[in-house]
């Protein structure tokens, strides 16, 4: 084996430990991000499986010092972001404008999971808005601006959201 071809296959074993070391640290604290903010285990793991691929594609490109957690919190949330107008969009294709309602698997009694309860209860747009607004403190126009939307729109829709949320808690035992 010549010189470049070792140096190539160190370089690749050295990224491959990187990303592996980075998957192990950061892998609780993506799918969290995202938990938190789709409602929804089955399609957090999705979505952070979705980031890390990206995160692979960007370490095999040699490019894996890009990679940091900041970089994998803005890809998980472009993720749920694109996840949502998918949504939105397939809903509006095939005419259908219902509120989805979880499966709880197992819901504990607690404050948080009745929040989490009234969260999974809302649209995904309403849902967005709120954790936008509350959980990552993006101002109304940075919402609007995210969900590519007027600034009247997102504030009404941020309205709407918290009448709703109120509403489903009051709902929840």
């Amino acid at each position: 084996m010549n010189s470049s071809m070792g140096s190539a296959a160190r370089d690749h074993g050295s990224a491959r430990a990187e990303l592996e070391s980075l998957y192990e640290r950061e892998l609780a604290t993506v799918h969290g991000f995202l938990v938190a903010r789709c409602g929804s285990v089955h399609l957090a793991e999705d979505l952070t499986a979705e980031v890390f691929i990206n995160a692979a594609r960007h370490f095999g490109q040699g490019r894996g010092t890009e990679v940091t957690t900041g970089w994998l919190i803005t890809a998980a949330k472009r993720r749920l972001v694109d996840h949502w107008r998918s949504a939105e969009r397939e809903r509006r294709r095939l005419g259908q404008l219902r509120l989805e309602r979880p499966r709880h698997d197992h819901v504990a009694d607690n404050d948080d999971d009745r929040v989490l309860r009234a969260l999974r209860s809302l649209s995904d747009r309403q849902r967005f808005a709120l954790t936008m607004r509350y959980l990552d403190e993006y101002s109304v126009t940075e919402i609007a601006e995210a969900m590519e939307v007027g600034y009247t729109t997102a504030e009404s829709l941020l309205g709407r959201a918290r009448r709703s949320f109120a509403q489903a808690l009051k709902e929840l035992p």
